[in-house]
C-alpha cells in the first residue's frame, strides 16, 4: 500500500508540474538568452539536415538508457518523403524510413530498420527489421513478484515484423501481419532457464495472419486528436518454417484528446493479448518496458499466456521544442481468465521530458522515469512516443 500511495503522489505532483510549466509566463525568463540558445540549437540541427524537393534526410546521434540494456549510443538517419502532388486523402502521409545502429554498456549490439510507407492508393505499410545481441535475464513465468536467483543468457535474435494494409476508405484498413523470428539463447547461467521452459533452445517462430485497423488520428508521430485501433491474429506453424505451433491475437485501442489545441493533449491506451498452443517464452505476452508500463524496467520480467494493460499520458508543450508528460497505468499477465483480471495488478506512474527533433514533425526524443507498486523503477532515453 505504501508503494501505491507513493505512485499516486508522484503522478499528482508530475501533473501539477507539467501544468505549471505550461502556464509559466515567458516574460519571467531572460528572453534574449532563451532566443540565443534556441537559435544556436536550430543552427546545430540544420547542420545534420538536408532537404531537396520532397525529401528530407536528418542524421541524429542516439544516446539512451534502459535498465535492460544499460547506457546506449548510436546513430539514426531519418529519411522523410512527402507525398507527391496534391494530397486528397487525409491519410496519405509522409513516408518515413529510419535505420538505426546502437551499442550499449551492457554489451548490446543492435541494427534496426523501421519503415512507415503510405501511397496514394491507400496502401499502408509498417515494418521493422532487427538484429539484436544482448546479455539478457530470464525471470521466470507468471505475474508474481520475482525472486532471485535468475538466469543470465546471451540473446541473439533476427526478426522481421510487418503490417501490409489496404484502405477501404480513409478510416478503415485491412491486411496481413507477418512475424518472423530466429532466436539463439547461448551461455545460459542459472537453473531457472532450463529444458523444461519452452523456447529454451531458441529456434524459429514464424507467423502470419489477418489484421484490421481503424485510424482517425490527425498525425502519425504525435497525434493530438482521433482514434487508432488495430486487431490482429497470427498463426505460427511448421508450414511457415516455425519450430513452434501456436496462435497470438491482440487488440490495441488508443484515443487522443486535445485539451488546449496542440499544446495540451491527453492520450489513452488499452491493450490485450492472448496466446494459445506451444508458445516459446520469448513470444509470450508481456507488459513492461519503454512503451508499455514504464515502471517495470525489463519488458519481459512478467510473461504468461495472456496480458492486458491500460495507460494514460498527459502531454504538455512548455516552450520552443521542449515538452513534458505525466503518465500512469496498470495491468497484469495471467495464465487463464479464471485467474482473474483485476487482482494482483501492477500499477505504475511517472513523468518525462520531450525534445522535438524535427521542426515541422512530431518526432520526439524522450526521457521517462516510472515507478511501480512493487518497488520497481525504470528510466528510459529513447525516440518516439510510447503510444
Amino acid at each position: 500500500m505504501n508503494h501505491f500511495l507513493r505512485i499516486i503522489v508522484i503522478v499528482a505532483l508530475s501533473f501539477r508540474a507539467v501544468l505549471s510549466f505550461g502556464q509559466a509566463p515567458v516574460d519571467s525568463l531572460d528572453q534574449n538568452l532563451l532566443e540565443q540558445a534556441a537559435g544556436l540549437a536550430e543552427d546545430v540541427l540544420d547542420l545534420v539536415t538536408w532537404e531537396e524537393g520532397r525529401h528530407t534526410v536528418s542524421v541524429y546521434p542516439m544516446a539512451g538508457y534502459s535498465p535492460r540494456t544499460g547506457y546506449e549510443i548510436g546513430i539514426m538517419p531519418v529519411w522523410r518523403i512527402k507525398p507527391a502532388g496534391e494530397v486528397k486523402s487525409n491519410y496519405h502521409r509522409p513516408t518515413t524510413i529510419a535505420p538505426a545502429f546502437q551499442m550499449s554498456s551492457k554489451g548490446m549490439y543492435e541494427v534496426q530498420l523501421d519503415a512507415v510507407v503510405f501511397t496514394k492508393q491507400q496502401w499502408f505499410f509498417i515494418s521493422r527489421m532487427q538484429y539484436l545481441f544482448l546479455p539478457d535475464t530470464f525471470f521466470g513465468l507468471g505475474n508474481q513478484e520475482k525472486e532471485k536467483p535468475y538466469s543470465e543468457y546471451e540473446l541473439n535474435r533476427c526478426s522481421l515484423n510487418a503490417d501490409i494494409l489496404k484502405g477501404w476508405n480513409e478510416k478503415w484498413f485491412i491486411g496481413l501481419r507477418t512475424d518472423f523470428n530466429q532466436v539463439e539463447n547461448n551461455e545460459i547461467q542459472g537453473d531457472l532457464l532450463n529444458s523444461s521452459v519452452l523456447g529454451y533452445a531458441g529456434g524459429w517462430a514464424n507467423g502470419l495472419g489477418p489484421t484490421l485497423a481503424f485510424d482517425t488520428r490527425n498525425d502519425l508521430l504525435y497525434p493530438s486528436s482521433g482514434w487508432f485501433a488495430v486487431a490482429s491474429a497470427l498463426w505460427f506453424d511448421d508450414c511457415m518454417g516455425s519450430d513452434y505451433q501456436f496462435q497470438l491475437s491482440s487488440l490495441d485501442v488508443r484515443k487522443y484528446i486535445p485539451v488546449k489545441g496542440d499544446e495540451s493533449i491527453l492520450g489513452l491506451q488499452a491493450y490485450i493479448s492472448h496466446s494459445n498452443g506451444d508458445v516459446p517464452f520469448f513470444k509470450l505476452p508481456y507488459i513492461g518496458g519503454k512503451r508499455m508500463l514504464r515502471g517495470i524496467p525489463h519488458p519481459h520480467k512478467y510473461l504468461d499466456k495472456n496480458a492486458w494493460f491500460a495507460q494514460a499520458e498527459w502531454r504538455q508543450n512548455i516552450w520552443w521544442r521542449i515538452g513534458a508528460v505525466a503518465f500512469a497505468g496498470t495491468g497484469k499477465v495471467f495464465p487463464t481468465i479464471k485467474e482473474g483480471l483485476f487482482n494482483n495488478l501492477h500499477v505504475v506512474g511517472g513523468a518525462g521530458l520531450r525534445f522535438r527533433v524535427l521542426p515541422d514533425e512530431g518526432l520526439n526524443f524522450r526521457i521517462d522515469y516510472g515507478v511501480s507498486n512493487h518497488g520497481e523503477s525504470g528510466m528510459y532515453f529513447t525516440i518516439r512516443e510510447a503510444f
